[in-house]
Protein backbone atom coordinates (compact mmCIF):
# COMPACT_ATOMS: atom_id res chain seq x y z
CA UNK A 1 0.00 0.00 0.00
CA UNK A 2 1.24 3.56 -0.65
CA UNK A 3 2.78 5.25 2.37
CA UNK A 4 1.30 8.75 2.68
CA UNK A 5 0.84 11.08 5.62
CA UNK A 6 -2.72 12.12 6.49
CA UNK A 7 -3.47 15.63 5.25
CA UNK A 8 -4.87 16.60 8.66
CA UNK A 9 -1.55 15.85 10.37
CA UNK A 10 0.37 17.86 7.78
CA UNK A 11 -1.95 20.86 8.20
CA UNK A 12 -1.55 20.75 11.99
CA UNK A 13 2.23 20.63 11.64
CA UNK A 14 2.21 23.55 9.19
CA UNK A 15 0.02 25.65 11.48
CA UNK A 16 2.22 25.02 14.52
CA UNK A 17 5.38 25.72 12.54
CA UNK A 18 3.94 29.00 11.27
CA UNK A 19 3.06 30.08 14.83
CA UNK A 20 6.53 29.06 16.11
CA UNK A 21 8.29 30.96 13.32
CA UNK A 22 6.26 34.08 14.03
CA UNK A 23 7.32 33.84 17.68
CA UNK A 24 10.90 33.26 16.52
CA UNK A 25 10.80 36.44 14.43
CA UNK A 26 9.35 38.41 17.34
CA UNK A 27 12.05 37.19 19.74
CA UNK A 28 14.73 38.04 17.18
CA UNK A 29 13.48 41.61 16.93
CA UNK A 30 13.12 41.85 20.73
CA UNK A 31 16.81 41.01 21.24
CA UNK A 32 16.23 37.72 23.06
CA UNK A 33 18.97 35.97 21.07
CA UNK A 34 21.53 38.53 22.15
CA UNK A 35 21.12 37.07 25.61
CA UNK A 36 21.36 33.41 24.54
CA UNK A 37 24.41 34.15 22.36
CA UNK A 38 26.49 34.32 25.54
CA UNK A 39 25.48 30.71 26.30
CA UNK A 40 25.94 29.31 22.81
CA UNK A 41 28.65 26.86 23.85
CA UNK A 42 26.63 25.47 26.72
CA UNK A 43 23.53 25.18 24.52
CA UNK A 44 25.54 23.27 21.91
CA UNK A 45 26.64 20.70 24.50
CA UNK A 46 23.11 20.40 25.83
CA UNK A 47 21.65 19.94 22.33
CA UNK A 48 24.12 17.16 21.61
CA UNK A 49 23.44 15.45 24.94
CA UNK A 50 19.65 15.58 24.62
CA UNK A 51 19.87 14.56 20.96
CA UNK A 52 21.94 11.49 21.83
CA UNK A 53 19.48 10.48 24.57
CA UNK A 54 16.56 10.93 22.19
CA UNK A 55 18.25 8.90 19.45
CA UNK A 56 18.96 5.96 21.77
CA UNK A 57 15.49 6.01 23.30
CA UNK A 58 13.74 6.31 19.94
CA UNK A 59 15.82 3.48 18.46
CA UNK A 60 14.93 1.22 21.39
CA UNK A 61 11.24 2.11 21.16
CA UNK A 62 11.04 1.59 17.39
CA UNK A 63 12.88 -1.73 17.74
CA UNK A 64 10.37 -3.01 20.30
CA UNK A 65 7.35 -1.70 18.39
CA UNK A 66 8.56 -3.12 15.07
CA UNK A 67 9.13 -6.50 16.71
CA UNK A 68 5.57 -6.38 18.02
CA UNK A 69 4.31 -5.40 14.56
CA UNK A 70 6.01 -8.32 12.82
CA UNK A 71 4.85 -10.73 15.54
CA UNK A 72 1.22 -9.80 14.89
CA UNK A 73 1.79 -10.34 11.16
CA UNK A 74 3.34 -13.74 11.81
CA UNK A 75 0.47 -14.68 14.15
CA UNK A 76 -2.06 -13.91 11.41
CA UNK A 77 -0.15 -16.07 8.94
CA UNK A 78 0.19 -18.97 11.39
CA UNK A 79 -3.49 -18.87 12.32
CA UNK A 80 -4.62 -18.87 8.69
CA UNK A 81 -2.17 -21.64 7.81
CA UNK A 82 -3.68 -23.72 10.62
CA UNK A 83 -7.18 -23.03 9.32
CA UNK A 84 -6.04 -24.13 5.87
CA UNK A 85 -4.72 -27.37 7.36
CA UNK A 86 -8.05 -27.98 9.11
CA UNK A 87 -9.81 -27.51 5.79
CA UNK A 88 -7.43 -29.83 3.98
CA UNK A 89 -7.44 -32.66 6.50
CA UNK A 90 -11.18 -32.41 7.15
CA UNK A 91 -11.62 -33.19 3.47
CA UNK A 92 -10.78 -36.81 4.36
CA UNK A 93 -13.83 -36.97 6.63
CA UNK A 94 -17.32 -37.73 5.42
CA UNK A 95 -19.02 -34.98 3.35
CA UNK A 96 -21.35 -33.84 6.13
CA UNK A 97 -18.55 -33.38 8.65
CA UNK A 98 -16.36 -31.60 6.10
CA UNK A 99 -19.18 -29.28 5.03
CA UNK A 100 -19.97 -28.34 8.65
CA UNK A 101 -16.32 -27.51 9.42
CA UNK A 102 -15.97 -25.58 6.19
CA UNK A 103 -19.05 -23.47 6.92
CA UNK A 104 -17.82 -22.72 10.45
CA UNK A 105 -14.42 -21.60 9.16
CA UNK A 106 -16.03 -19.41 6.51
CA UNK A 107 -18.29 -17.76 9.06
CA UNK A 108 -15.37 -17.20 11.42
CA UNK A 109 -13.11 -15.70 8.72
CA UNK A 110 -15.88 -13.35 7.59
CA UNK A 111 -16.49 -12.24 11.17
CA UNK A 112 -12.78 -11.52 11.70
CA UNK A 113 -12.65 -9.39 8.56
CA UNK A 114 -15.94 -7.61 9.18
CA UNK A 115 -15.95 -7.08 12.95
CA UNK A 116 -12.98 -8.32 14.98
CA UNK A 117 -10.25 -6.70 12.90
CA UNK A 118 -11.65 -3.12 13.25
CA UNK A 119 -12.37 -3.74 16.95
CA UNK A 120 -8.79 -4.83 17.66
CA UNK A 121 -7.55 -1.82 15.69
CA UNK A 122 -9.55 0.37 18.09
CA UNK A 123 -8.02 -1.43 21.08
CA UNK A 124 -11.15 -3.45 21.95
CA UNK A 125 -11.56 -7.22 22.27
CA UNK A 126 -14.47 -8.69 20.30
CA UNK A 127 -16.30 -11.15 22.55
CA UNK A 128 -18.57 -12.20 19.71
CA UNK A 129 -15.51 -13.35 17.75
CA UNK A 130 -14.67 -15.68 20.64
CA UNK A 131 -18.17 -17.16 20.41
CA UNK A 132 -17.87 -17.62 16.64
CA UNK A 133 -14.50 -19.32 17.04
CA UNK A 134 -15.95 -21.60 19.73
CA UNK A 135 -18.60 -22.69 17.22
CA UNK A 136 -15.81 -23.59 14.82
CA UNK A 137 -14.12 -25.68 17.51
CA UNK A 138 -17.43 -27.37 18.30
CA UNK A 139 -17.91 -28.22 14.63
CA UNK A 140 -14.53 -29.95 14.67
CA UNK A 141 -15.04 -31.83 17.93
CA UNK A 142 -18.61 -32.85 17.14
CA UNK A 143 -17.81 -34.12 13.63
CA UNK A 144 -18.88 -37.76 13.50
CA UNK A 145 -16.29 -40.06 11.82
CA UNK A 146 -17.86 -43.03 10.03
CA UNK A 147 -14.86 -45.36 9.91
CA UNK A 148 -11.66 -46.18 11.74
CA UNK A 149 -9.65 -44.27 9.15
CA UNK A 150 -11.85 -41.22 9.67
CA UNK A 151 -11.40 -41.51 13.43
CA UNK A 152 -7.63 -41.21 13.07
CA UNK A 153 -8.03 -38.28 10.71
CA UNK A 154 -10.56 -36.70 13.05
CA UNK A 155 -8.04 -36.82 15.88
CA UNK A 156 -5.53 -35.11 13.60
CA UNK A 157 -8.03 -32.37 12.76
CA UNK A 158 -8.75 -31.80 16.46
CA UNK A 159 -5.01 -31.37 17.13
CA UNK A 160 -4.73 -28.80 14.35
CA UNK A 161 -7.81 -26.96 15.63
CA UNK A 162 -6.20 -26.76 19.08
CA UNK A 163 -3.08 -25.28 17.48
CA UNK A 164 -5.31 -22.78 15.67
CA UNK A 165 -6.81 -21.76 18.99
CA UNK A 166 -3.35 -21.08 20.42
CA UNK A 167 -2.43 -19.01 17.36
CA UNK A 168 -5.64 -17.02 17.67
CA UNK A 169 -5.07 -16.28 21.37
CA UNK A 170 -1.56 -15.07 20.60
CA UNK A 171 -2.77 -12.90 17.71
CA UNK A 172 -5.44 -11.20 19.79
CA UNK A 173 -3.12 -10.61 22.75
CA UNK A 174 -0.35 -9.10 20.64
CA UNK A 175 -2.81 -7.02 18.59
CA UNK A 176 -4.04 -5.34 21.78
CA UNK A 177 -0.55 -4.61 23.13
CA UNK A 178 0.42 -0.95 22.93
CA UNK A 179 3.44 1.12 23.95
CA UNK A 180 3.19 2.12 27.65
CA UNK A 181 1.93 5.72 27.96
CA UNK A 182 4.85 6.57 30.25
CA UNK A 183 7.38 5.51 27.61
CA UNK A 184 5.54 7.39 24.85
CA UNK A 185 5.36 10.44 27.10
CA UNK A 186 9.09 10.24 27.83
CA UNK A 187 9.96 10.09 24.13
CA UNK A 188 7.66 13.05 23.38
CA UNK A 189 9.06 15.07 26.30
CA UNK A 190 12.67 14.60 25.21
CA UNK A 191 11.70 15.49 21.63
CA UNK A 192 10.04 18.66 22.92
CA UNK A 193 13.13 19.61 24.96
CA UNK A 194 15.36 19.06 21.92
CA UNK A 195 13.12 21.21 19.74
CA UNK A 196 13.05 23.95 22.40
CA UNK A 197 16.84 24.00 22.59
CA UNK A 198 17.05 24.38 18.81
CA UNK A 199 14.49 27.18 19.04
CA UNK A 200 16.50 29.21 21.57
CA UNK A 201 19.90 28.50 20.03
CA UNK A 202 21.47 31.79 18.82
CA UNK A 203 22.11 31.17 15.14
CA UNK A 204 24.03 34.00 13.49
CA UNK A 205 21.43 34.55 10.77
CA UNK A 206 17.70 34.43 11.31
CA UNK A 207 17.02 32.39 8.16
CA UNK A 208 19.55 29.77 9.25
CA UNK A 209 17.81 29.42 12.59
CA UNK A 210 14.36 29.28 10.99
CA UNK A 211 15.44 26.60 8.52
CA UNK A 212 17.15 24.49 11.18
CA UNK A 213 14.15 24.72 13.49
CA UNK A 214 11.76 23.76 10.68
CA UNK A 215 13.94 20.83 9.62
CA UNK A 216 14.31 19.45 13.15
CA UNK A 217 10.58 19.90 13.82
CA UNK A 218 9.72 17.97 10.64
CA UNK A 219 12.14 15.13 11.51
CA UNK A 220 10.80 14.83 15.06
CA UNK A 221 7.24 14.89 13.76
CA UNK A 222 7.96 12.08 11.30
CA UNK A 223 9.74 10.03 13.97
CA UNK A 224 6.78 10.39 16.34
CA UNK A 225 4.30 9.63 13.58
CA UNK A 226 6.09 6.43 12.56
CA UNK A 227 6.37 5.34 16.21
CA UNK A 228 2.67 5.86 16.99
CA UNK A 229 1.43 4.53 13.64
CA UNK A 230 3.45 1.32 13.89
CA UNK A 231 2.39 0.88 17.52
CA UNK A 232 -1.10 -0.03 16.25
CA UNK A 233 -0.49 -2.97 13.87
CA UNK A 234 -4.09 -3.17 12.63
CA UNK A 235 -5.00 0.47 12.02
CA UNK A 236 -3.18 3.44 10.53
CA UNK A 237 -1.20 4.46 7.49
CA UNK A 238 0.76 1.19 7.42
CA UNK A 239 -0.67 -1.92 9.06
CA UNK A 240 -0.82 -5.71 9.00
CA UNK A 241 -2.97 -6.95 6.14
CA UNK A 242 -6.02 -9.14 6.89
CA UNK A 243 -5.69 -10.68 3.43
CA UNK A 244 -4.69 -14.18 4.69
CA UNK A 245 -8.23 -14.53 6.11
CA UNK A 246 -9.85 -13.52 2.83
CA UNK A 247 -7.51 -15.87 0.92
CA UNK A 248 -8.63 -18.98 2.81
CA UNK A 249 -9.56 -21.64 0.30
CA UNK A 250 -13.19 -22.06 1.26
Amino acid sequence: MPWTLPAENILKLAARLAAALLLYAFLRNAGFYNFTAREAEGLSVLIQLVGDIYAVLLAFTIFVIWGQFTEVENCVIRECNSLDEVLRFSGYLNPDAHAGIRRAIGFYANHVLRSEWPALGDGRADSQADAVFSKFLNSVVEAAPLSETEQRMHARVIDIAQKTSECRDERVAKSLTRIPPTLAGLVDTIAGVLLLLIFVYPFRYWYTGACCFTLVAAVLFLANFVMMDTDNPLKGVWNVSPRPFSDLKL
